[in-house]
Parts: C-alpha cells; sequence; structure tokens
C-alpha cells in the first residue's frame, strides 16, 4: 500500500519521525481486517527503508506525469485562444480596444499564471523525487547550484510570455527606412509558440522507457540519463519516419503562421496577408531553395526566414541520415551479397587465369614455329597483359571483400572463442598440473617403499 506502513507485529511501539517521540503502541487488528494507517507519520528513518522509498518513488512519477499533463493542457489553451484573438484581429472583426480582446487576453493572463505555478510544481516533485532516490534529508542536496535555479528560471520565463491585455505599441523601421507604430503582440504572440517544447516533456514522462523499472536500473548501473534527449533517440531509431513527417509539418504550419503574424502587424500587404502564400514562401525556405518570387518585408519576417532555413538544414541532415540507415544492407543481407560477390569474383578469376595460360601457349607455339606475325603477336600480348591484371584486380577485390565483411559483432565474436580456446587451455594446464602433482607424490612414495625395502634387506 503505497504511503502507508502495516504494522503485524503487536507490541511494537512507532517513532512519530515529525517530533522525535514515541507513539503508543499499534496493533493490527487481524480479526476486523483493519490495518493501522502510518501514512502521516512520514518515512520510518532517514529513507532506510526501501518500500517506502519505491512506493514514494511510484507516489512522485504519478504526481509529475498529472503535473506535466496540466502544463501542456494549459499551455494548448493559452495558444488557442491566442490565435483565435489574432484571428479575429486578422479578418478585421475586432480591434485591441474592443472588450472582447481584452477578455480573450484576460484569459490567456489566467492561463499563464496557472501554468507557472504548474511548471513550479513539476520542478519541486522532481527535487522531492531526487531526494528519495539518493535518500537525502535536506531539499538544498538535491539543488545543484546555480544551474538547477537557472533551469527553472529560464523555464518560466519562456512561459510567461504572452500578449497581455490592452493595446501596447512601439515605433519600428522596416528594411524600407519606413518607420510606424506598432502593437508589440506580434512579437509575443510568435514567442508563445515556444511553449511548444512541453511536448518533449509530456512524451518523456509518459514514455514506457521511464516507467519501466528495468530500463531506470541499466540507465543507473550504466550512467545514462533517462531524459528528453534519450527519449528522442530511442523514437528516431524506432520509427525514425513519423518523428520526421511530424517534426516538419510544425516547423512549416507554426512558422507559415509566424510570417504571417510578422508581415501583417509589421509590413500589412495583399500579398502576406494570405496564409498558404506564406506557407509556399516558408516551404521553398525550409527546403533551402528560395525562388523570390515572395519575400519578407519585415525585419521580424526576415528573422523567422532564417530561422526556418536553419531548421530546414538540420531536418534534411536528420532525414538524410535516416535514410542512409534505411537503406543500408543488414548482417544477413551483407552476408549474402558478399558470398555471391566472392563466388563471382572466383569464377572471373579463374576465367582470367585461364586466359593467361591459353596466351601463353599461343605465343609459345608462335615462336616454336618461328611465325614472324608482329600484329598477332603484339595482339596476343596485349590480350595476355589484360588477363593478368584481371586476375590481379579480381584477387585483390575478394580480399577487400573480406576485410569490409569484418565487422563489431565478428571481432567480438572472435574475441570470445579466443577466450574459450585459453580458458580451455588453462583448464587443460590445471589438468596436466595435478596429474604431475600426482606422479611426484607416487614417486616419492616408492621411493619411501624402496628405502624400506632395501633397509628391510640389508637387516637380513
Amino acid at each position: 500500500m503505497s504511503g502507508s506502513t502495516v504494522v503485524e507485529d503487536p507490541g511494537i511501539p512507532l517513532v512519530d519521525r515529525r517530533n522525535g517521540k514515541y507513539n503508543k503502541y499499534v496493533q493490527d487488528d487481524s480479526q476486523n481486517g483493519s490495518h493501522a494507517d502510518l501514512s502521516a507519520l512520514g518515512p520510518p528513518g532517514k529513507f532506510d527503508n526501501i518500500s517506502y522509498r519505491l512506493s514514494r518513488r511510484k507516489l512522485l512519477i504519478k504526481r509529475r506525469r498529472i503535473c506535466v499533463n496540466i502544463e501542456c493542457t494549459l499551455a494548448l489553451i493559452g495558444v488557442i485562444v491566442m490565435l483565435v484573438e489574432n484571428e479575429l484581429i486578422f479578418a478585421h472583426k475586432i480591434t485591441k480596444a474592443d472588450a472582447v480582446s481584452i477578455f480573450l487576453k484576460s484569459g490567456i493572463s489566467v492561463s499563464t499564471l496557472l501554468l507557472l505555478m504548474a511548471v513550479i510544481g513539476y520542478h519541486v516533485i522532481g527535487i522531492q523525487l531526487h531526494m528519495t532516490d539518493n535518500s537525502l534529508e535536506d531539499w538544498r542536496l538535491a539543488v545543484n547550484f546555480p544551474a538547477t535555479f537557472l533551469k527553472i528560471l529560464m523555464e518560466l520565463m519562456i512561459c510567461a510570455i504572452h500578449p497581455i491585455p490592452g493595446n501596447i505599441t512601439t515605433h519600428v523601421t522596416d528594411p524600407k527606412s519606413e518607420g510606424h507604430d506598432v502593437s508589440i503582440d506580434a512579437i509575443l504572440s510568435i514567442l508563445m509558440l515556444m511553449r511548444f517544447y512541453l511536448v518533449g516533456k509530456f512524451l518523456v514522462v509518459h514514455s514506457r522507457l521511464l516507467t519501466n523499472t528495468a530500463t531506470q536500473s541499466l540507465g543507473a548501473l550504466n550512467k545514462v540519463k533517462i531524459n528528453t534527449v534519450f527519449i528522442f533517440k530511442a523514437l528516431m531509431s524506432t520509427m525514425p519516419g513519423t518523428i520526421l513527417i511530424f517534426i516538419m509539418l510544425g516547423i512549416l504550419l507554426s512558422s507559415s503562421w509566424a510570417m504571417r503574424t510578422c508581415e501583417i502587424y509589421y509590413h500589412p500587404d495583399p500579398e502576406h496577408s494570405t496564409f498558404f502564400n506564406c506557407m509556399w514562401m516558408i516551404a521553398i525556405t525550409f527546403l533551402t531553395v528560395g525562388y523570390g518570387d515572395i519575400y519578407p518585408n519585415s525585419y521580424c519576417g526576415r528573422f523567422v526566414a532564417v530561422s526556418t532555413g536553419l531548421m530546414g538544414v538540420g531536418t534534411t541532415a536528420l532525414l538524410v541520415a535516416v535514410l542512409a540507415q534505411k537503406l543500408e544492407q543488414s548482417r544477413a543481407e551483407k552476408y549474402v551479397h558478399n558470398f555471391v560477390y566472392r563466388a563471382q569474383l572466383d569464377k572471373e578469376r579463374k576465367h582470367a587465369a585461364s586466359d593467361v595460360i591459353k596466351y601463353v601457349i599461343q605465343l609459345w607455339r608462335m615462336k616454336k614455329h618461328s611465325e614472324v606475325s608482329d600484329r598477332k603477336r603484339i595482339r596476343l600480348h596485349g590480350k595476355l597483359l589484360q588477363a593478368i591484371s584481371n586476375m590481379r584486380e579480381a584477387k585483390n577485390e575478394k580480399s577487400s571483400i573480406g576485410e569490409n565483411a569484418i565487422g563489431v559483432i565478428e571481432i567480438s565474436k572472435s574475441v570470445n572463442d579466443v577466450y574459450d580456446i585459453v580458458e580451455k587451455m588453462e583448464d587443460t594446464n590445471k589438468e596436466l598440473k595435478d596429474q604431475v602433482n600426482n606422479m611426484e607424490s607416487k614417486l616419492s612414495d616408492m621411493s619411501t617403499k624402496m628405502d624400506a625395502l632395501y633397509t628391510a634387506m640389508m637387516r637380513k
């Protein structure tokens, strides 16, 4: 039972760890089937009870999962309300001064405040989990200063960004040196999309690799942290195509909306006000094509285009790596291909050797019969050299196939075979040593008996 301890032996005093005093004797009423609930007493010692630690760890992992669910839900609600408010403004249905805009932004602020509280709760649970795993009594021992505080502060700053109620404007200058006053909601709305980093946290806490005890044990033994990077690598190994598709679609949609927002706020024109035109510009930027038919007219749009290009280069590199891995032959396929290719090279080498012998015999016959045809002799000599060259190439290619066929698995197998042979030799040497010792002991006994026999014969 998680969070509680059952006392089965009556008459055992319990220690209240909150005040250090003994409580009254608590007995187990087996007849009534009721057990004493000691969850209020806290841990029965300085985390020395392994069952308590495991149950508490399970409870903390469950709480952290619930906390991450709340974070993702609040972040999604805030982003959706922000998108609705901006789309209404883009469609000229409302303005920044209308009550609808103020109400929607107030809802974003409330969800952001709750999100910040959930983020703090997540980190508090993480510290408690670290204390439980390492049997720490003081929370300050579980905090790595200043890295932990900087991490919490950065996450709070990312989640705190949102368009606030009202209309705060600032004076900006576009690339054509034309200045005008615009609202800061464009920058705040685009930066609010950074909350999608919570998707990675959601995948981590809901992954079986985190909840599986065996994975945690193996990770601890091998000093491997089960975090977002580990989960991402695992997903890229199991289903790389699906992950890359989701990444590319997410970058395409978010960057297209960000580009449209920048252009409408800072340089409105009919060409950049449509979502499909912005999607086309982001697509050709993501693919590093850049036709130039549509281009950003604001510094904000240029920043989004550069960011999209960098993400496109990184995603393309991942795509190339995945394709190279998928197109690579498996171990069994390599063995089959190498076997067939080696047989083909053996056949080519035999044919080349037979050609060499044939051309040598023909040249010898020409010389024996004193045929003085320089043209025929030169042609045969060239064929002989070509056959020798083919034979050598087949031999070198076969040796290179043997070298390339040796991999880590083959080397490991060879090392294991050598180790087995060495063990057998050691066992054999040990047996020989025992036999030699037995022979020495028998010879010693024979020498003793011979001495005794000699002494007896001398007495007679």
